[in-house]
This record gives C-alpha cells, sequence and structure tokens, in this order.
C-alpha cells in the first residue's frame, strides 16, 4: 500500500543538495558574517543544518543500495577517521569548533549506506558546478549594484596586488586590487573558479562553456597564480590520459612525458613572476618553527595566536600542508592525506582507464593548496566535499567498468572531440559503487 505514494528520487539527488549546500553555505557566511539568527547561531550554519536535513530526507526516498566496499570504502572510513583525530586534537588544544562539524561523519555514513552511480555522482558534480557560477555571478551583480559591499581589502595590499599582478578588468568593473569575491578573499575564490574550470571540461555537458566564462573571468579578476597553475595541470592531466579520437593519434607516453614536461615549466613559470612569494618566504619557516615546538600534535590554534611574530600577524600558514603541519602536528597531517591517498588512488587508477577528470579535479585542488587555500578538516566544506565527490566519480566509474556496463559518455565509447568523458558506466541499483577488482 505504501509503495503506491512513494515518490521516485533521482539516483544521488541527496548528493546534489550537499554539493548545493556546501557553497551556498560560504556565500551565507560571506554576506552576513556572523550574524546570529537563531539561538546564538550565524546564517551558515542554520544554512548547512537546513540542507543536511532535506538530503536525509532525499536520502530515506531513494532506493536502498548495496553498502560501500573495498578501497571506496576505506576511503570513508579513513576521512572519518582523520574527522575523529581531529576531534581528539581540538579537544586536546582547547579548540572551538564550527556545531556543523556534528554532520561530517553522519554525511559520510549516508554515502557508505547508499553509493551513488556514475550518473548521480555527475549530478551532484554539476549541481556544483551551477551553484559556484551563480554565487559568482551574483556576488558580483550585487556589488556592482551597490548592494553588497566588496570586502574591504588594506591600501597597502591593494597598492601591492595592482603593482605586481596584470589586472586588466579590474579598473573597468571598478575593483580595487584582486577582487576577493564570494569565497572571502581572493586566492579562496581564485581557488573556486579553477575548479570551475577542470570541473567544465572533465564533466562535459552543453552548458560547460557558462562555467568556463565564468571561472576564466574570475581567474583574471583575482589572478591567482597558484589557481591559474593548477587549472592548467588539470587541463594537461585531461590531455594526457584522454583517450579523445583526436588524442589518440598520439601515443599516451608521449602526451604523459609532454604533459610532465610543461607542469614542471609552468611551475617555474609561475613563480619567477613579479609578485614573487607574496611573503611565503617568511611564513611558512615561521609556521614550521612553530611545529618544531610540537610535531606530534601541533601547537592549535592559540600555539599560533601566542607564537612567533608572524604566525600572529597571518594567522595562518598560507599552505594547506604546512598549516596542517603547525596545528595539527604529523598526527593529524598523516591520518587526513593518508585518507585523501587513497582517494587520489581511485582516482589514478580511473585515470588509467582513460578516465581523467576526477584525478584532474583532485589534482587541482591538492596544488592551489600549496600556496593559499586551507580546510580544516573538521566540518563540511565546499573543497572537502567536491574531493569526495572526485572519489565517488571515479569507484563508480570503475565499477561500472568492471561489471561491463557502458553508457554514451563512458570514454571507451566516444567518438567526438571530446577531450575526456563524462561519466563512465552506471552500477545497477542492486551493485555496490566500489573501484573494480579486476
Amino acid at each position: 500500500m505504501l509503495e503506491r505514494f512513494r515518490v521516485h528520487v533521482p539516483d544521488g539527488a541527496f548528493l546534489a543538495v550537499l554539493a548545493a549546500g556546501v557553497v551556498l553555505e560560504r556565500w551565507v557566511n560571506y554576506l552576513w558574517f556572523e550574524q546570529a539568527v537563531v539561538w546564538g547561531q550565524p546564517g551558515n550554519v542554520m544554512t548547512m543544518f537546513l540542507v543536511a536535513g532535506f538530503a536525509f530526507l532525499l536520502w530515506l526516498l531513494a532506493d536502498p543500495r548495496r553498502i560501500a566496499s573495498g578501497w571506496l570504502m576505506a576511503f570513508l572510513a579513513g576521512m572519518a577517521g582523520a574527522w575523529f583525530i581531529h576531534w581528539l586534537l581540538y579537544r586536546y588544544h582547547g579548540e572551538a569548533m564550527n556545531y556543523t562539524a556534528i554532520l561530517y561523519v553522519p554525511i559520510l555514513v549516508l554515502i557508505a549506506l547508499k553509493p551513488p552511480s556514475s550518473f548521480g555522482v555527475r549530478l551532484a558534480v554539476l549541481t556544483f558546478a551551477w551553484t559556484t557560477t551563480i554565487v559568482l555571478v551574483a556576488t558580483r551583480v550585487l556589488e556592482m549594484l551597490g548592494l553588497v559591499e566588496i570586502k574591504p581589502q588594506s591600501p597597502g595590499v591593494i597598492t601591492f596586488d595592482e603593482e605586481r599582478y596584470f589586472l586588466p578588468l579590474n579598473d573597468l568593473l571598478g575593483i580595487d586590487g584582486r577582487w576577493p569575491g564570494p569565497f572571502g578573499h581572493n586566492g579562496d575564490t581564485a581557488m573556486m573558479a579553477a575548479l570551475l574550470v577542470v570541473i567544465a571540461i572533465a564533466f562535459w555537458s552543453r552548458w560547460s562553456w557558462v562555467f568556463l566564462i565564468v571561472g576564466g573571468l574570475t581567474l583574471v579578476l583575482t589572478n591567482g597564480r597558484a589557481s591559474i597553475g593548477a587549472a592548467a595541470a588539470g587541463v594537461v592531466l585531461l590531455l594526457m590520459f584522454s583517450r579523445s579520437a583526436r588524442l589518440q593519434r598520439f601515443p599516451r607516453s608521449l602526451r604523459i612525458g609532454a604533459g610532465s614536461f610543461l607542469l614542471v615549466a609552468g611551475a617555474l613559470v609561475m613563480f619567477a613572476r613579479p609578485a614573487g612569494l607574496t611573503g611565503r618566504e617568511k611564513i611558512w619557516p615561521a609556521f614550521l618553527e612553530l611545529w618544531s615546538q610540537s610535531p606530534l600534535l601541533g601547537v592549535g590554534g592559540a600555539g599560533i595566536a601566542n607564537g612567533n611574530e608572524v604566525a600572529q600577524f597571518y594567522g595562518h600558514a598560507h599552505s594547506l600542508y604546512i598549516d596542517e603541519l603547525a596545528r595539527w602536528g604529523l598526527v593529524g597531517f598523516v591520518s587526513q592525506f593518508a585518507a585523501i591517498g587513497i582517494g587520489a588512488l581511485i582516482a589514478a587508477r580511473a585515470a588509467g582507464f582513460a578516465y581523467p577528470g576526477p584525478l584532474a579535479v583532485i589534482v587541482t585542488y591538492l596544488i592551489t593548496g600549496v600556496t593559499e587555500p586551507r580546510n580544516n578538516w573538521i566540518a563540511p566544506s565546499a573543497t572537502g566535499f567536491l574531493l569526495i565527490l572526485m572519489v565517488l566519480a571515479a569507484a563508480a566509474y570503475l565499477q561500472g567498468r568492471g561489471s561491463g556496463e557502458s553508457s554514451s559518455d563512458d570514454p571507451d565509447a566516444v567518438q567526438d572531440s571530446s577531450l575526456t568523458s563524462t561519466t563512465g558506466g552506471e552500477s545497477r541499483p542492486g551493485e555496490a559503487s566500489e573501484p573494480s577488482r579486476g
């Protein structure tokens, strides 16, 4: 009787809601920074809980699937274990954490119990891309209309940016210095733009040109060198491992060799530009000095706030990796990047079977982390969730390939000029989305 009233929920719908939510949470935080809404909680916290609640409802209505297993389960368990270790480190250092940290592990559990097919992951990835695009465009339009104020920057920073960075459109658009954008800092906004560009190509659709235009213009407005280089690296990886009909004329060994050379040369060119390391030559050693004081457990946020003069002034290491070491020590660093390493291996295996999109996006994010963007790994975040989506995409493709299924987007079946496939084979409702062991 109840089956007659069952609502059909598309595969991956709960993931798509979460993908939109993690981006919108950042935007709400930007628009109403730390403004209490309910029970003293800011709008971004309430937004994330509302999104998670809606996603959970969709998850309940979704068709049952076999739980994740194999390497995919190892990745999800690793991410949950890293969260638990970070929680212990937060408690050890007496650090405060956002209430949304409560949602982190339950989200991983939902994914493990109902891992999506390639179609479901693709839906979530494109939702992430559309939400990011809308947020970027809407923010700039609201700023131009005077309804939202551009995040203030010190005159010294603006002068530095205008003297050392190529910003051809900023005067025309009334932006002083590099555009901070809706993600709070030009480095973070540039990172999201780089990810958007690589997603556009890796998960090509009829609307990908919108992502390319918005992502490309944002990179011009922010001129984040690491993000521009990361986007280029992502595209090069797609070219290196793609099985596109046009690229088939060049041996893969030649593409990998040429691509590796371009990646190294590009890195040297980016860091040789006039802006240099923009102070990181003194920031990084200062934070490594703090790490040396407590190599295993780190010094926590309080240790940074009360540390050397450079650390006190900057507040974070301007590097995802050095900041993780300084705050949480080897215990936090190894637990987190071991889990990410499992995900990267799953994506690399998919790339070896001509599905390089997930690996390209993961590498893009990891490269941007060298110089700026950070992730506290304790609460759901846009970049952290995107990384999980990429591992799910690779695992679903490998599962579909292992079961002998194919879709019109399978790279083995692609005969047009696209650089890479959009999805791999889809798994049936009764099959687990895990990497093939074949």
